[in-house]
């Protein structure tokens, strides 16, 4: 446990260590403050957490993996796009 002062600034260090990290601070009954570290989401990008499309992303990931990418040969592209016009 450690003693920090707030300082002329109202502000309190807790280290470097936690430097660009996010927190909720709640104040409880009493005067004591509970920090809890948060981790915010965009509210544009919460589709992206919600099960259905973690398992999407998952199976494309999955996928992808097993299709690594490879070189167009682009004339024989180009064949098979006319032999179906």
């Amino acid at each position: 446990m450690e003693l920090k002062v707030v300082g002329k600034s109202g502000q309190i260090s807790v280290g470097k260590s936690m430097a660009g990290m996010g927190f909720i601070m709640e104040a409880l009954p009493g005067g004591d403050i509970l920090l809890k570290h948060a981790v915010v989401v965009p509210t544009n990008e919460r589709w992206l957490h919600e099960p259905e499309m973690k398992e999407k992303l998952a199976r494309a990931d999955a996928w992808m993996r097993s299709n690594p990418p490879q070189e167009t040969d682009l004339e024989e592209l180009e064949a098979k796009l006319e032999a179906t016009v």
